[in-house]
């Protein structure tokens, strides 16, 4: 008998499978997702991803990185034009140290930081970690995603209690100006400290530091 054939069987590939990026970013800013990773429960990867997208539909943040282009890219209907004579995006201006971090994003995002990468002349990871520390200095971006982290987490009643609480300790507070990520931060930190017990999720971590710090005042 003749040798069997042998056939080759290809995987299925998971039309939601993400794509693994290692962008090099400033220590600062991997020192801010982390904290921000730790404060909500979050895997870097996760708020990596978050904020990468926000950069991506952010019009002050691409208006910024599309004077690096080399060639003429459109993202979300809007033309970007690019030049050959731009500043490259390759060498840093910002001083400090750099460290790797990793996020995974789906292929539709892969695809536009491609296109991206290829119109300034540059690695995927590079302009990647560009979208990422523009997003994690933005307050509005940090802001929006812990207190969607808050809604999504909390029931109603909380939520309404931690409004509450934010608008009394902004109004009494002078020289403070609490947002909802730098509020949160606090508030883990001194729950964190004055327990002993290991609390998951904002639910239990609010309710906590209601019952200890606000509910009786």
């Amino acid at each position: 008998m003749g040798d069997k054939m042998q056939v080759t069987r290809v995987r299925k590939v998971r039309s939601d499978k993400k794509t693994n990026i290692k962008p090099t970013i400033l220590l600062d800013a991997k020192t801010a997702i982390c904290r921000l990773a730790d404060i909500t429960e979050t895997p870097v990867k996760d708020v990596g991803e978050y904020l990468c997208k926000e950069a991506l539909s952010n019009k002050g943040i691409l208006d910024e990185l599309t004077k690096h282009l080399k060639r003429d890219i459109a993202i979300e209907n809007t033309l970007y034009r690019g030049n050959h004579k731009n500043p490259s995006i390759m060498r840093r201006t910002e001083a400090g140290d750099c460290e790797r971090i990793t996020i995974r994003v789906t292929k539709e995002v892969n695809g536009i930081l491609e296109d991206l990468a290829y119109c300034m002349g540059c690695a995927k990871a590079r302009v990647t970690a560009a979208l990422i520390e523009n997003a994690i200095s933005d307050f509005a971006i940090v802001d929006d995603y812990v207190r969607g982290f808050l809604e999504d987490g909390l029931d109603k009643q909380k939520m309404r209690e931690l409004k509450k609480l934010m608008s009394y300790v902004n109004d009494n507070e002078s020289g403070n100006d609490y947002t909802w990520a730098s509020m949160f931060s606090v508030i883990v930190d001194e729950v964190r400290s004055n327990t002993n017990t290991l609390l998951s999720g904002p639910n239990e971590i609010i309710e906590e530091y209601l019952i200890n710090n606000w509910r009786d005042n």
